[in-house]
């Protein structure tokens, strides 16, 4: 287990990796972490800085800087003010003597040389006599490499008594499998279950719990990083999610200090996943976006049904990061368009940090069209669910008045090649979620088996209300005639929360929820929006969700992608009742 971990801590990365890493440990070891990193700010050679007692027992200022990798003559000592040296001279002649805190400077200092691989042997004399030369009665170096921090890690979050040999076994063979993606996360979630079983009592059991997860969830990316194949962590990174806020959400809502120290855990766990979703979407998918058929081709499957699950599921992920986006802009109970004037008017943050969203959102917007437009089976779904990847897709689509357009048009897209498809017994949506059914559909070509395999749909009752709600009455029409005319066997329903949600949602372990049936779809009309907003508004279940509550919304969303549930309705509220299209076509 220590080959894993110490091959682990030489692959991180010096910036937002090894540095973001490191106060966890410290913490799990009894340190008080008082110096994060920080980005804008001058650190003065000082990465992290925490106050604990060393392995002799005497309680000291640590001040860490940090090198990724082996220490080698470039780490060490070079014109850049990157280099290792140059930082230890900073917190010489700086640091010690105005920035550590006024409570902790009667304390010893002990400036930690902190690296995940080695020293080389070219460097090792300089560096102690570097060290040598500096230490005081009240100043001494100390080296943290790679051995160490490995050391760290085991004795520290991953110790016996919080992870046992089984659950090391789980983390052992997730890694190794990290090119088989099923066998890795089948493995990791096994190990998220043993730690979900038994939650800690305190809210201290379950921070070390929180944290025990992000650490085993880098270990994981890291290894599969280093393996040029990230699907595996991908995956786990959205469990590890939800099991982090189902683990932590009771002590976020408190406040004080366990409150903060929740949320920090919380917000390290997104801004890793967030990290694994860049490698894959930012290094491998996106800069294809605009080549025709590319992303198809790379599915690198003779399967069509292959090709078209896979790209369903890359615009749900795709999307469910665009979402995350819109959520630091958007009001705390779901998002909304944004508008100019709405965000003149709410201002969240500096209007320069505001513009650079803006301009993420709309990139991804962008490219979401390019990939429904280059790869044209993201026209045609196979399976009735894959309605809540192209819903995600929409509620995005749907942040941006610049983007409306390109909704109205796949939605138009989506209805008339489902409907053909249906007409003609050819591949069009069925309820069925086995793949083996999905690829030898269609069996039959008898009204009988069509009417078995389309007995409920949440696809056409969800484009009938964004067609209603962009104001294209011809397609909604469309849709009612089809429901009348060949659909009148099929049940038009969408899933709402209820009462069990909150305890169910985010581990997807049990049956949960409500199923809103009958909804309406009549020619002339616009009764589906009417009826979808009126049950919204009735139904007081989604705002109760923990996630809702403390304004963390795209949870819910990342919930309903995994466990395969529909968008709640709820979530559309002011996107629906803000009509993005015309007022007819």
């Amino acid at each position: 287990m220590k080959l894993v971990i110490r091959e682990y801590v030489a692959s991180l990365r010096e910036r937002g990796e090894l540095d973001a890493v490191l106060p966890d440990l410290l913490t799990e070891l009894g340190f008080t972490v008082y110096s994060r990193p920080a980005r804008g700010t001058r650190q003065y050679g000082v990465d992290v800085a925490a106050v604990g007692m060393g392995r002799d027992g005497v309680r000291r200022v640590h001040l860490f800087s940090v090198k990724s990798g082996d220490l080698n003559r470039t780490e060490w000592n070079t014109a850049s003010p990157q280099s290792l040296r140059p930082s230890l001279d900073e917190i010489l002649d700086h640091y010690i003597s105005s920035r550590i805190p006024p409570e902790y400077a009667a304390l010893p200092i002990a400036i930690c040389l902190t690296f995940g691989g080695a020293i080389d042997e070219q460097v090792r004399a300089e560096v102690t006599g570097y060290m040598n030369r500096n230490t005081t009665e009240r100043i001494s170096y100390e080296e943290w490499n790679g051995d160490r921090l490995a050391d760290v890690i085991l004795d520290g979050i991953l110790r016996e008594d919080l992870l046992p040999s089984p659950f090391r076994s789980h983390l052992r063979k997730s890694v190794a499998m990290v090119e088989e993606p099923d066998i890795s996360l089948d493995h990791f979630s096994r190990l998220l279950r043993a730690l979900g079983d038994a939650p800690g009592t305190t809210p201290a059991a379950r921070l070390s719990q929180a944290r025990m997860i992000n650490i085993c969830l880098w270990i994981m990316f890291v290894w599969a990083r280093e393996a040029n194949n990230v699907e595996a962590p991908y995956r786990a990174s959205e469990h590890v999610q939800l099991e982090v806020w189902h683990l932590l959400k009771a002590d976020v809502a408190r406040s004080g200090a366990a409150a903060e120290a929740a949320g920090y855990v919380i917000n390290e766990m997104f801004e890793l996943h967030f990290a694994i979703w860049e490698e894959l979407f930012g290094g491998k998918i996106l800069p294809h976006a605009g080549v025709r058929h590319a992303l198809s081709s790379a599915v690198r499957s003779h399967s069509a049904v292959d090709v078209n699950l896979k790209l369903f599921e890359v615009v749900g992920r795709l999307a469910l990061r665009g979402l995350w986006l819109v959520w630091e802009l958007a009001p705390s109970s779901g998002p909304t368009v944004l508008t100019d004037d709405y965000l003149r008017a709410h201002p969240a943050a500096p209007a320069e940090i505001t513009r650079a969203t803006i301009d993420r959102i709309d990139a991804l917007c962008s490219q979401l069209a390019q990939i429904v437009s280059n790869n044209r089976a993201l026209l045609s779904p196979i399976g009735d669910w894959q309605a809540i990847d192209i819903g995600l897709a929409f509620t995005l689509l749907a942040c941006r008045p610049a983007s409306h357009g390109a909704l109205n048009d796949w939605c138009e897209e989506l209805a008339r090649r489902s409907i053909f498809a249906f007409k003609v017994h050819g591949r069009y949506p069925i309820v069925s979620h086995s793949y083996w059914d999905v690829v030898a559909h269609p069996t039959e070509r008898t009204e009988e088996h069509r009417k078995s395999l389309t007995e409920g749909s949440i696809l056409y009752p969800m484009l009938a209300l964004w067609a209603a709600s962009g104001g294209k009455q011809r397609l909604f029409d469309e849709l009612a005639v089809f429901k009348a005319e060949s659909l009148d066997h099929c049940t038009f329903q969408t899933w709402l929360p209820d009462e069990d949600s909150e305890n169910e949602l985010y581990l997807g372990r049990e049956v949960h929820g409500a199923a809103l049936t009958g909804i309406p779809v009549t020619e002339g009309t616009q009764d589906t929006l009417d009826y979808v907003l009126q049950e919204t508004a009735n139904n007081p279940h989604y705002d109760a969700l923990s996630a809702v509550r403390l304004g963390h919304w795209p949870i819910v969303l990342t919930a309903c992608r995994c466990h395969r549930l529909p968008v709640p309705p709820q979530v559309w509220r002011d996107l629906l009742s803000q009509s993005h299209g015309s007022s007819g076509d």
